[in-house]
C-alpha cells in the first residue's frame, strides 16, 4: 500500500516599503510613488512597470529595486526578483528583508542552498524573526533535512503558536520521521486552528491509516474531499480504510474514482481487484489485475493474483503462463510453484505438477500444502510409499488433518496396510470427513 502525502508549502506574506522622498518634482520619485499606490490596490504589474520607470531615471535606485522585486514576488516572478535583491544586498548587504525575500524567492526556484544562505542570515541578526525560521524550516525539509526542519518550526511555535501552517509542516516532518503519532497531534492542531485547511485532513487521514484508526481515516478523507474533491489520492486513502474496515463496495467507487480524476493512480486496479475479490467478484477482479498488468507486467505480487484467479475460472493454460513470468522474476517464493503444480495437476501434467510441489518442499519441508498435493499425485500414479511418507510428515505437524487422513488411509490400504488404514479412516471420521464412513463399511468391519 503505498501512502502519498501533501508537501506544505512555504508561507509568506510579502509587504511592499514606502520611503519617504525628498521632493515630488523628480520623475524617479513620481514614478515611485505610483509604483507605491498600484502595490497597495494590489495592481503588481502595473506597480513592476511604474517602479522599472523610476529605475529608468535612476538606475541606483535601491528602493526602487527593493519594492520592485517584492512585487515580482506577488506575481511570481521570482528570477528577475532574486536578480533586483541581490543588488539592494551589494548595496546594503545588511538589508535584513532583501535577504529575507531574495531566500524565499530562491526557495521557490528550488534554489534551496542559496535560500538557506539567505535565512540563516536573516535569524542570524534576528533570532526571533518567525518568517524567517518557518521558512528556513521549509526549506530544511525540501532538502530532507526533518530533524533541522522539525527544530525551525517548534522554535516558530514557541514564539507564534498561531503561525499560518507551522503545525501542518511539523506534522509532515514528524510522519517523515515515522514518528506518526506526534504528526497526528500536529495535524489535530492545525485543524484545531485552521478547520478548512485544504491540504492537513489528507495528511492526518493517511497518518491515521499507518496508526491503524481506520474510522477515523475515513472521517479525514471524507473532509479532505469536501474541500478538494478533485484530490484523487484522497478517494485512494479513502478506499484503503474501507477495506480494512470491510467496506468493499464503497472501496470498489472510491479507487474507481481515484483512477477518474486521476488515471496515472494504475495501482488502483490492483486495489480494486483485492476489494472484488473479498465480494467473491472474480471476473471483474481478474479484468482489473489484468489491466494493472499492462502497465507493470513485472509485478509479482499482482501476477501471482492473476494466477490465482486464472485457476479459479479453470482457465490453467493462461494461469501457467502467469506463473511462469512469476516464477522468473522471483523463484525463491514458493507460492507460484503451489498454484503452477495445481494448474499442471488439473491439466493432466502431473510429472510436472509433482515436480513443482517438490520445489516447494526443497526450501519449505513441512509445507502442508505440497505435502498434501504432493501425497495425492504419488496416490493417483500408484507411488503408494511414497504417497505415505508424505501425509506422514503432514501428519506429524497437523494432527487434526482430516483429509490428510483419508488420503494415507487409501494409500495404506492399497498398499495391504488395511489395519493401519482403518485406524486412519476412524481419526478423518471423528474430525468430520463424511467419506471415510463410506470406505470404513467397505475395508473395516
Amino acid at each position: 500500500m503505498s501512502i502519498l502525502r501533501a508537501f506544505p508549502m512555504g508561507l509568506f506574506f510579502v509587504l511592499c516599503t514606502f520611503y519617504d522622498l525628498a521632493g515630488a518634482s523628480d520623475p524617479a520619485d513620481d514614478y515611485f510613488s505610483q509604483g507605491y499606490k498600484y502595490f497597495q490596490s494590489r495592481q503588481f504589474d502595473k506597480a513592476v512597470e511604474a517602479y522599472s520607470k523610476a529605475i529608468g531615471f535612476r538606475p541606483t535606485f535601491s528602493k526602487a529595486y527593493y519594492n520592485r522585486a517584492v512585487a515580482q514576488i506577488n506575481l511570481g516572478l521570482y528570477s528577475p526578483a532574486v536578480k533586483d535583491l541581490s543588488f539592494v544586498i551589494k548595496r546594503d548587504p545588511s538589508h535584513i528583508k532583501a535577504h529575507l525575500y531574495r531566500g524565499f524567492a530562491q526557495m521557490k526556484l528550488q534554489n534551496y542552498q542559496g535560500s538557506l544562505s539567505d535565512f540563516n542570515f536573516v535569524v542570524t541578526n534576528e533570532p526571533n524573526r518567525t518568517d524567517a525560521l518557518f521558512n528556513r524550516g521549509v526549506v530544511h525539509m525540501k532538502l530532507g533535512d526533518f530533524t533541522k526542519a522539525i527544530a525551525d518550526f517548534s522554535r516558530t511555535i514557541d514564539l507564534e503558536p498561531e503561525h499560518g501552517d507551522v503545525y501542518y509542516s511539523r506534522g509532515y516532518c514528524y510522519s517523515q520521521l515515522g514518528h506518526d503519532d506526534q504528526a497526528l497531534s500536529d495535524y489535530n492542531k492545525q485543524v484545531t486552528a485552521s478547520p478548512n485547511h485544504r491540504d492537513v485532513y489528507h495528511n492526518k487521514g493517511n497518518t491515521e491509516l499507518r496508526l491503524e484508526m481506520y474510522e477515523a481515516a475515513v472521517s479525514s478523507f471524507d473532509k479532505s474531499i469536501v474541500l478538494n474533491p478533485n484530490l484523487a489520492t484522497s478517494y485512494q486513502g479513502r478506499a484503503f480504510a474501507q477495506l480494512h474496515l470491510k467496506q468493499h463496495a464503497k472501496a470498489i467507487e472510491d479507487f474507481g474514482q481515484a483512477m477518474r480524476i486521476d488515471g496515472s493512480l494504475i495501482s488502483n486496479y490492483k486495489n480494486r481487484a483485492l476489494a472484488f475479490i473479498e465480494m467473491k467478484r472474480y471476473g471483474e477482479a481478474l479484468r482489473d489485475i489484468s489491466e494493472y498488468l499492462k502497465y507493470d507486467p513485472s509485478d509479482y505480487e499482482a501476477l501471482i493474483v492473476q494466477g490465482e484467479l486464472l485457476n479459479s475460472t479453470e482457465d490453467f493454460e493462461k494461469a501457467k503462463r502467469s506463473l511462469n513470468q512469476a516464477i522468473r522474476i522471483n523463484p525463491q517464493d514458493t507460492r507460484a510453484y503451489i498454484l503452477r503444480g495445481y494448474a499442471n495437476r488439473q491439466t493432466g501434467n502431473l510429472d510436472q505438477a509433482i515436480d513443482d510441489f517438490s520445489k516447494v518442499l526443497q526450501n519449505q519441508p513441512q509445507n502442508e500444502n505440497a505435502l498434501f498435493n504432493r501425497g495425492n499425485l504419488f496416490f493417483e500414479k500408484n507411488l503408494l510409499s511414497r504417497s505415505i511418507k508424505d501425509f506422514d510428515v503432514l501428519l506429524q505437524t497437523n494432527t487434526s488433518h482430516g483429509r490428510a487422513y483419508l488420503m494415507r488411509a487409501k494409500a495404506k490400504i492399497n498398499h495391504q496396510d488395511k489395519n493401519g488404514g482403518c485406524n486412519d479412516l476412524k481419526k478423518a471420521r471423528a474430525l468430520g470427513v463424511t467419506e471415510a464412513k463410506e470406505i470404513m463399511l467397505l475395508y473395516c468391519r
